[in-house]
């Protein structure tokens, strides 16, 4: 993106926080929906300055930004802990050169290592690691052997997912054409239970299915994704969730800024959920976190009986072994887990 439109788009951004002043209080802010970090120096610091000038950061229970290491320079870093920013999300997704380059990832594992030790000097403390695992042709001794690389960093957080195949890509492209193999669902599911053997044996509490926390350091502000609370999103294709309305906004940038400027409607999506499928939304969500959803809790966010609603299928489910489902909670067992996706599918 040119340095001109850059800076138009930041100024959208603060007229679009601007509109907005007043009418919320905030207490998770994070900034992603690609690599912020991409900015240069004087870019970045705007945009901190433009969200310090509207969110009161300094009493945020939390305050992420996602990072690439290929693009964080030492002044980055130190401009990132001026604006109180306290926790870092660090797109490492690999620690083998081999993956790193299949991604396009114009960082190496060791220069991922020294951004990583980077951040612990400059004092952050509170650091996630995205990693990616599955891909074509990769071991589960080469997975493995990542995980250790992760754990002898210490990280807080680490977030672990499967490599997706999303059609139109060019992943999908080379699968189509034989040039690479998908690795089978067996050899996917290998992967994922030793991820979460390896992590919940070494002090990670496995909170929600690719999400991995020490204690009390689980990510506040997705969490609020998982429990299907409200949010609002800022920026070209940024969703909201607001009084049971969902919406997006423009997502081209260009005509995202035109419209900020001209005070036209941001809006190119939105849907009000009728009740019921809004009570499916939340329980779908909730079984994305590993403790589930209460019977009670679930009947004072939807306004249904559980039962009454899915009593059906959480018979099948409970009697397949995917559902611990009692007179308390229900929430995926560790096999529902590794199939969550399937079991989500029962209740859409």
């Amino acid at each position: 993106m040119k340095s001109q439109i850059v800076d138009e788009y930041l100024n959208a951004i603060e007229n679009e926080l601007q509109a907005i002043n007043g009418k919320y209080s905030f207490t998770t802010v994070y900034i992603g929906g690609g690599t912020p970090t991409v900015l240069s120096e004087i870019q970045l610091i705007k945009l901190l300055n433009i969200i310090s000038k509207h969110v009161d950061v300094f009493n945020l229970n939390e305050y992420t930004i996602e990072v690439n290491p290929g693009t964080l320079t030492e002044e980055k870093i130190l401009a990132l802990k001026d604006s109180y920013i306290s926790r870092i999300s660090i797109g490492i997704q690999s620690f083998n050169d081999k993956y790193l380059k299949f991604l396009g990832r114009i960082h190496t594992a060791k220069e991922a290592k020294d951004i990583f030790s980077n951040l612990r000097e400059k004092g952050f403390e509170n650091i996630n690691i995205d990693l990616i695992y599955g891909y074509s042709s990769q071991h589960l001794n080469e997975w493995k052997t990542d995980l250790r690389e992760c754990f002898k960093l210490s990280p807080e957080h680490i977030s672990a997912y499967c490599l997706t195949y999303e059609s139109g890509t060019p992943l999908v492209e080379m699968m189509d054409s034989g040039k690479l193999n998908k690795l089978s669902e067996e050899e996917e599911l290998d992967m994922y239970e030793h991820t979460n053997d390896f992590l919940g044996n070494n002090g990670y509490n496995h909170y929600e299915i690719s999400n991995f926390a020490k204690p009390g350091k689980e990510c506040q502000h997705n969490t609020v994704y998982w429990e299907n609370r409200e949010y609002i999103g800022i920026g070209a294709g940024a969703f909201s969730y607001i009084n049971g309305e969902r919406y997006c906004s423009i997502k081209n940038v260009k005509e995202y800024i035109s419209a900020v400027r001209s005070k036209k409607n941001l809006i190119c999506f939105s849907e009000k959920l009728l009740q019921e499928k809004r009570a499916s939304e939340i329980l779908i969500m909730a079984l994305r976190m590993t403790s589930g959803i209460s019977k009670n809790e679930f009947f004072d966010r939807s306004g249904y009986n559980l039962t009454e609603l899915f009593g059906t299928q959480l018979s099948i489910l409970t009697q397949a072994g995917l559902i611990n489902f009692d007179d308390e909670r229900i929430k995926l067992t560790r096999r529902g887990l590794s199939v969550a996706d399937s079991v989500m599918m029962e209740f859409v």
